[in-house]
């Protein structure tokens, strides 16, 4: 008479069962290895074939944001992250200051701010987190005139840009002449300021 027990298949360490399929698979195959859950939706795959969870691999390349690498081996990442990364206005304010910075990062943070106020999703009217525009801070800075001038009139053009009276009356008490003329040009002096220039 044959034996009718069935022997209960057994996986070894490092390797768990598969209820779907029964078959013995890694660990570490469908497993985070930022969050160290299993991957069960929203899988992103980096060029170095390493698998995360898409919440996950976002945090960890806005942490590393100057040079993401793969949280397993140190790979380069930057592909994957651009890939992935909402896009965010705010960013812009990481570029802003130029202050005290040599001219090579200067060049680097004027074609950041590019790129960025440039993307159809960007809001024109974003807010620095100590609530300053991005016109402000744009025309505010010791190097405001001589490279941020393209971008603050490339703003003024857009036609959902807010000027505020309290943004260009700064501009008038510092004496900032080169972009009073600048918002003179695009008629974005308020009436109520116009006789203060």
């Amino acid at each position: 008479m044959p034996n009718t027990t069935t022997v209960k298949k057994r996986c070894l360490n490092g390797t768990r069962k598969n209820k779907k399929t029964g078959n013995c698979e890694s660990v570490l195959d469908n497993t985070c290895a930022i969050c160290l859950d299993r991957i069960v939706s929203g899988q992103v795959k980096t060029k170095c074939k390493h698998q995360f969870h898409k919440g996950c691999l976002i945090g960890w390349c806005k942490r590393n944001r100057d040079k993401p690498t793969c949280p397993i081996c140190r790979s380069d990442i930057a592909v994957t992250c651009k890939k992935i990364m909402p896009f965010n206005s705010e960013e812009v304010f990481r570029y802003t200051s130029l202050y005290g910075t040599d001219e090579a990062k200067k060049k680097h943070s004027v074609e950041q701010i590019d790129k960025i106020i440039h993307n159809p999703m960007f809001d024109v009217n974003v807010k620095s987190d100590w609530n300053k525009s991005i016109l402000y801070e744009l025309t505010h800075g010791y190097y405001s005139n001589s490279y941020l001038k393209p971008h603050v009139e490339y703003l003024l053009k857009h036609k959902d840009i807010k000027v505020s009276n309290d943004l260009v009356s700064s501009l008038i008490a510092t004496k900032n002449t080169d972009m009073l003329a600048l918002f003179n040009r695009h008629k974005q002096i308020p009436n109520a300021l116009k006789g203060l220039i």
